[in-house]
């Protein structure tokens, strides 16, 4: 199971109670064998390893949890801003995450009090509630300190859960950002790894940290302003002098590798425009055996259209395509992969269809305004034009921009969704990885884009900024780069660049990082899975 299925709450006196359990203080049952296998046998970290920063802007506070977790945030409805413009805050589970292989649990609550409670108070209130719901409870520190400039406690109890009879124990950051909220940053873990996940936990708090929300807003708003000037002074064709040839990068995730991609970028030709493509070919071999081939193009249509002036703003596309390679085990697989699924535009209703095999080589376009991917399952054809042993599962995302307006969908029926002036300009795909080819890296600056967030599934406030020279190591040599980050709520990634903005290394927000290699070096190292594609 990847997610936590039982939320066992701490009710206390002076929290407010709501249907939706806004106010309290929670725990976490994880003794259960409902939650995570019995079978896994107790591990101890590298607890310098923690997981690149995650920032919600939106509840204002920032932290670096453990590695290889997974993460939940609950769905929100979001409330109307109040008469003074500021948004109210959200008390409750603001984010869980989970590592399953460890048996650990972090959760980040907010709690708004009916009154206000002083911190000694709260303290006292949760040893004695804990005490109250579980006959065995031990109190294995308890300190006064102060974080983000505000009054704080950390709590750490170990206790005994009725679901397994087991010892867990509990670790608790709670800060008082106002008198009646309080921040709550709770660690869940079995007893017998208390040694890492202390020294875990002690590693996390001191990366988290309370927001400034009115600087914050402040500051991005200049970004956005930046953002604007910015990107009317720069064009595809700048692009193209800049005569960017490809660059091949292994690709690790948590410090293994898993496969490698080559960024590109070249002039062409779409939709009767010509312009700079970008785009990403990756290849990743998990674990199971599945290999997979994915491929994002990105367009960006020049400013002159030969003796006529091109798109008023930017007209731009982006195509993405995942191929992944799987192995035929059972007579299932090879029913889905003699069908496709096709959706009608007009009910919005799926059905099956029939598909030949030999495959015909045919794709499926419809994709939802919101980005929704279809899939079909293929086989994989040998020299002669025969059905091998694996099958391919192939799946198309397309999303178009045109000028002010974000159009999601097809390219024959876009979904409009005017930018108005006062919302951040629009950053073409093509400058994902590019952009530092265009910006000053001299000094630092920030600039803000819209982009459709697909973990959010609605659009972002991308954040570009230049940092400043860094020394960092890069295939075990050490040198200085230009630090750069791209920030999209609630990730950032690292990017480390050569003065001419070349990218030199690559830290996303999901743990991934990309530093330069060589077609034969990879090829060395995934000699066998590679052979396995080509029987």
């Amino acid at each position: 199971m990847r997610a936590l299925a039982i939320l066992q709450l701490f009710h206390i006196p002076h929290l407010r109670q709501a249907s939706t359990a806004l106010g309290v203080l929670l725990a976490i049952g994880i003794g259960s064998s409902g939650i995570f296998p019995p079978s896994l046998a107790a591990q101890t970290p590298d607890t310098n390893m923690l997981a690149p920063l995650w920032i919600d802007a939106l509840d204002g506070f920032e932290l670096r949890p453990p590695l290889n977790c997974d993460v939940l945030q609950p769905k929100f409805q979001a409330a109307p801003p109040q008469k003074n413009g500021t948004l109210p805050v959200r008390p409750g589970n603001l984010v869980t995450f989970v590592n399953n292989s460890l048996r650990w649990g972090i959760i980040v609550h907010l709690s708004e009090l009916e009154k206000a409670v002083p911190l000694k108070t709260l303290l006292d209130e949760t040893v004695a509630e804990a005490r109250h719901n579980y006959p065995k409870v031990r109190v294995l520190a308890r300190r006064m300190v102060t974080n983000s400039g505000k009054p704080a406690g950390i709590l750490v109890l170990q206790l005994t859960t009725a679901s397994n009879n087991k010892p867990v124990m509990r670790q608790q950051l709670i800060i008082r950002a106002a008198p009646k909220l309080y921040y709550l940053l709770t660690f869940f873990s079995p007893a017998g790894q208390a040694d890492g996940a202390r020294a875990c936990f002690s590693a996390m708090i001191k990366t988290f940290r309370l927001l400034n929300m009115a600087k914050l807003q402040q500051q991005r708003a200049a970004a956005v302003i930046a953002g604007r000037k910015w990107l009317q002074g720069i064009t595809a064709e700048m692009l193209k002098k800049k005569d960017i040839h490809p660059h091949l990068y292994q690709i690790k995730v948590n410090g293994k590798g898993i496969g490698y991609v080559l960024v590109s970028c070249y002039p062409g030709a779409e939709d009767g425009y010509t312009g700079m493509f970008s785009s990403t070919n990756a290849r990743t071999f998990l674990p199971n055996g599945d290999a997979i081939l994915s491929k994002v193009i990105c367009f960006w249509a020049y400013a002159q259209q030969g003796k006529k002036t091109g798109p008023a703003t930017h007209y731009t596309t982006w195509y993405k395509a995942v191929e992944t390679l799987v192995p035929i085990n059972n007579p299932q697989e090879v029913k889905m992969r003699q069908e496709r699924i096709v959706i009608d535009p007009k009910t919005n209703k799926p059905k099956l269809e029939h598909i030949k095999i030999p495959y015909p080589n045919m794709q499926i376009h419809w994709v939802r305004e919101t980005g929704d991917e279809q899939s079909a399952y293929v086989p994989q054809l040998d020299k002669h034009g025969n059905p091998t042993d694996f099958f391919v599962r192939h799946r198309w995302m397309t999303v178009y921009m045109q000028r002010r307006h974000v159009l999601p969908g097809q390219p024959n029926k876009p979904t409009h969704f005017e930018l108005p002036s006062y919302m951040p300009a629009y950053l073409p795909l093509t400058l994902k990885y590019f952009w530092p080819r265009l910006v000053n890296l001299a000094k630092p600056s920030a600039m803000g884009f819209v982009t459709f967030n697909s973990g959010s599934r609605r659009l972002g406030l991308r954040l570009l900024r230049v940092r400043g020279i860094q020394r960092i190591t890069v295939n075990g040599r050490k040198i200085a780069a230009r630090h750069l980050t791209e920030q999209l709520d609630p990730g950032i990634a690292n990017l480390w660049v050569n003065s001419r903005g070349m990218l030199i290394k690559y830290l996303g927000s999901d743990g991934s990082a990309w530093t330069p290699t060589t077609a034969a070096a990879m090829n060395k190292k995934w000699k066998a899975r590679l052979a396995a594609l080509k029987q």
